[in-house]
Order: C-alpha cells, then sequence, then structure tokens
C-alpha cells in the first residue's frame, strides 16, 4: 500500500515538473500539451466554478452550438410545460465524476441548491452577483426523480435550457463542497480533465479523466500557463515554449496578420459573442444629459476604430446584440459617424465643467488595444467640445461603484445563449450593474419589454419584442456596442482538431497532435 502510495506521489509530482522548464511544450512523446492564457483560468476554492469551463473540468446540463442554441451536454433532452412554468431535463446515462461517482439527478439538484444558497457571490469568470433569478427565474422548487430534474417556476421562463447553458447548470459532485459553497479541495466534475494542480497567476496542469464518458482526450497532460502581457505571449509562441495561445483576447488583433503569415502557426478566428461596449455614467454630469450621450455616440467614428486599432478583427457595432444573436439582433439598426451634429448638440447643452474620464481596465489591456482605443476615443470627444481624460484601473468595479467615471469600455458577453442575461443584468432599473455601477438607466417601458420577452414561448413575438427593446437602447444610449470582435486564437501546425465555440471556448478534449 506505501509502494502504491509512493508511485502515486512520484506521478503527480512528474505531472507538475512537466509543466514547468524549458523542455519541449509538447513532451518528447506527444502526450504533453503547453498553452497559454491572458488570465488565470483557475479560480480557486471560494470561486462559483474554481475553474473556467475551457479547461473542460466540469461540464453542464447544457451548452450552445454556434448559432447560440441551446444543446444537451450533460441533459440529453429537456421539454418545457405549463407554459413555461415546469421544465424537465433527461440526463445523459453512464455518466461518472471524476472520482469514480455517478452521476445523478439528486447530485445536479444539489448543484442548483447550492448556486442558490451561495449567490450573490462574485467570480474571476460569470458572476452570481445578480443572483440566480438571472439563471432560473422565480424558481419555486427543483426535484430528481428518475434520472430527470425537474424545476418548478412561479412565473413562465419561455427560453430555460438556454438560460441555463454554461456556467449556470455547471454539475460537480456534491462531495466536493462544504457547507459554506466553498470547494473543500480541487474540482470533481464529469470532463475530459480533472486539475491536478495549481499556482495561483501561473499555470493549471490538467491529466486526462479516466473515468470520462466521452472519447479519451488524445493527451494525457495539458498544461496552461498565465501570460497576461500579449507581446510575451506571442515571444512565447515562437520561442517554442507553448504550443498555443487561447482564450479571450489571446492575440492582440494587431498581432493576427504577422502570425498568421508565420507557417509554424495555424490561427483559427471565429465570430464571437464578445461586444466592446461604452458605458455611460448617467447618475451625473455631463452623461446625465441624453443630448451629450448621442454626441459622444456621434463623435466615434466605428469604421474606423475596426478597420486600424482592431485590425479587422471585429465589426463595426449597432444594435445591442451582436449579429451572432441571430434573428434576435436587430439588423434596423444603425449607427452614425456626424462629428458636425455632435458638435452642435454640445454647443446646445453647454460644454461640462470638467474632462470627461474615460475608464478603462489594466487587466484588459493585454486582451486588447484599449490604450490607444481610449486614446482615439479621448481625441474624438475632444474635437466634439467634450474635452477628456483616460483613466487605467486595475480596481475598475470600485471606480465604478463610487461614480467615478463617465465613460467605461469594456468587453461583454454571456454566459448562455440567453439575450435576457444582457438586458437583466446590466440594464433592468433594479439591475446591480445599473444601480451600484452608478449608470442611472430608469426606464419603465424598457423593464416591461424586457419582462414580457422572457415570458414570450412564441419565437417570432419574442424576436419582436427583442427588437424593440434594442431600439430603445438605441435611442436612450446607456450603453453603445462600439464593435464585434472576433476572436483569434492559435496553435502551432502540431496540433489538431482545434475549434472554438461563439463563447470564445476551446475545446481542449478535441486537442490532438498531428503526426
Amino acid at each position: 500500500m506505501r509502494r502504491r502510495a509512493t508511485t502515486l506521489l512520484l506521478t503527480l509530482l512528474g505531472v507538475v515538473l512537466a509543466g514547468c522548464g524549458g523542455q519541449d511544450p509538447a513532451g518528447q512523446d506527444g502526450r504533453q500539451l503547453t498553452l497559454a492564457a491572458p488570465r488565470d483560468l483557475v479560480a480557486g476554492p471560494q470561486d462559483p466554478y474554481f475553474t473556467h469551463q475551457t479547461l473542460r473540468v466540469w461540464e453542464p446540463l447544457v451548452t450552445v452550438d454556434d448559432r447560440l442554441r441551446p444543446v444537451p451536454a450533460l441533459a440529453v433532452s429537456w421539454a418545457g410545460t405549463e407554459q413555461g412554468r415546469r421544465w424537465t431535463f433527461t440526463l445523459r446515462d453512464g455518466v461518472k465524476f471524476s472520482d469514480g461517482t455517478a452521476l445523478t439527478a439528486e447530485a445536479v439538484v444539489a448543484n442548483v441548491r447550492r448556486f442558490l444558497r451561495i449567490a450573490p457571490r462574485q467570480s474571476a469568470f460569470f458572476s452570481l452577483d445578480a443572483g440566480m433569478e438571472a439563471a432560473y427565474g422565480k424558481l419555486r422548487d427543483v426535484r430528481a426523480a428518475d434520472g430527470k430534474v425537474t424545476f418548478d417556476l412561479d412565473e413562465p421562463v419561455a427560453d430555460l435550457p438556454s438560460r441555463l447553458a454554461g456556467f449556470f447548470s455547471m454539475v460537480q459532485s456534491p462531495k466536493a463542497f462544504t457547507s459554506s459553497g466553498d470547494f473543500a479541495g480541487k474540482p470533481v466534475g464529469t470532463g475530459p480533465y480533472t486539475l491536478v494542480a495549481w499556482t495561483k497567476g501561473q499555470q493549471a496542469v490538467l491529466a486526462a479523466n479516466p473515468h470520462y464518458h466521452g472519447a479519451a482526450p488524445a493527451y494525457e497532460r495539458i498544461v496552461v500557463k498565465v501570460i497576461p502581457d500579449a507581446n510575451a505571449r506571442v515571444a512565447a509562441l515562437r520561442a517554442g515554449e507553448v504550443d498555443g495561445l487561447i482564450d479571450k483576447g489571446a492575440l492582440l488583433p494587431g498581432q493576427v496578420a504577422a502570425v498568421a503569415a508565420d507557417s509554424r502557426f495555424r490561427v483559427v478566428r471565429s465570430p464571437s459573442v464578445l461586444t466592446h461596449y461604452l458605458t455611460f455614467n448617467a447618475s451625473r454630469e455631463p452623461f446625465s444629459d441624453a443630448r451629450l450621450r448621442e454626441a459622444a455616440e456621434l463623435a466615434i467614428d466605428r469604421q474606423a476604430i475596426v478597420g486600424t486599432l482592431l485590425a479587422g478583427t471585429a465589426r463595426a457595432g449597432a444594435g445591442f446584440l451582436s449579429p451572432v444573436f441571430g434573428d434576435l439582433a436587430d439588423p434596423g439598426i444603425t449607427a452614425r459617424h456626424d462629428p458636425g451634429k455632435a458638435r452642435e448638440l454640445v454647443a446646445a447643452a453647454g460644454t461640462p465643467a470638467r474632462p470627461v474620464s474615460i475608464l478603462i481596465s489594466s487587466a484588459e489591456t493585454g486582451q486588447f488595444p484599449y490604450t490607444d482605443i481610449a486614446e482615439v476615443l479621448r481625441a474624438a470627444l475632444d474635437k466634439a467640445g467634450l474635452p477628456a481624460k483616460v483613466t487605467v484601473a486595475e480596481a475598475t468595479k470600485s471606480v465604478m461603484e463610487a461614480g467615478d467615471y463617465d465613460i467605461f469600455l469594456s468587453a461583454y458577453s454571456v454566459p448562455n445563449s440567453d439575450a435576457d442575461y444582457l438586458f437583466r443584468r446590466f440594464l433592468r432599473s433594479d439591475a446591480s450593474w445599473n444601480v451600484e455601477r452608478r449608470l442611472g438607466y430608469r426606464s419603465a417601458e424598457f423593464d416591461e419589454l424586457v419582462d414580457r420577452a422572457a415570458a414570450q414561448t412564441d419565437p417570432a413575438a419574442r424576436r419582436d419584442l427583442y427588437h424593440r427593446v434594442q431600439r430603445l437602447l438605441a435611442a436612450d444610449r446607456p450603453m453603445i456596442p462600439l464593435a464585434y470582435q472576433d476572436n483569434p486564437i492559435v496553435t502551432t501546425g502540431k496540433v489538431g482538431g482545434v475549434t472554438q465555440s461563439v463563447a470564445y471556448e476551446v475545446d481542449l478534449g478535441e486537442l490532438a497532435p498531428l503526426r
């Protein structure tokens, strides 16, 4: 018994050491893959999820396809009854957690109840800070029976599978959690990989899950290094220290052409749900004046930003929902660039008494060229008669909650395939983001339209309601969609099976060495 324990310890130590040093990143036998990401894809035991979905340590009940439609994951099917007040999900047979115990409907219910218990709680990935009503609606009960999980709701939710897709239906072994909702140790999921080691801010080491219900992954180990600096990531790729760059902002737009021109590498670029937004602080002057929000939008040359700073990796924004939302996005909304009209509006409203502050996150400057974009925005606003300054902060949340900003530039997406998440979490009058971060947007009409759309089971009627919502936002301008971002990632030519979802997730379980 002691010899077996010693062997296991040495094996795990070897996994950790294999992720360090300067050896061939793919390993001498091709069984190890080393990747890099701009951020840490492991958040730790206090996080609601512990790891990002990209690492494939855990799986959700429902995921999404390339058109943001809900598709099976741990649930193979679902059905809604009572006009969306009851939803029943049938689980996949033969699934085990990485500790060898069976996935059951009762385990799924335990995960849902944990979410309800710990929310609101911040996450490094997708926060539960809005509470779980954004995911489940007004949940009366969740119960397990005969391999099925049933959600009973007090009010109809037309698209619960879409809401649950991804993070909101994460399933891990109930044994992984303490009574506080924290993780007792490492995550225990059902995905093709397990987390065997993690050094915060440096790297995560994954090992193939021997109990995985699908085809065994090709790589026995995957090391994911954290390299926040964009130039350092590309340098590591060129030096052969890593086999690929993944995740949101893996390559800066300006790096794509040069990396793609190198025959050693393969760049994959696909439309994503990421949208660059400008958020206004309308709880104070100057942008409490709707004329100045309009002036700011008219001053911005979206096409120039997309064509130069984003180097053709994005499309100019217009409607609040990006085109990946399909027919829910309103193609009739257009964005104008009219500096002359912008100056007229500023003249009518009056020049602000102080410079407008444009806030960006220091963390996001390693994912997108936000320093340069913010400078272009500053110059455009200045020409329109709105003198501006750029503020770079590490803790943008605290800056926004203090109300010490006028415009915030950042990229947002959805954790699922449900547009309601964006509207309800960010802009509804009682939304935590709206209230706590001083957006100051209050619209009874908006709230009523969003609530009606959430309960509308007829697809055409729901589409029309969301078009009305977006036209209202285009007129009110609490947030402006600047650009719809593609997400470029890259691997060496020795790595195959590279796919990326619209939620910018690379399926690590599908990666395989090319001989």
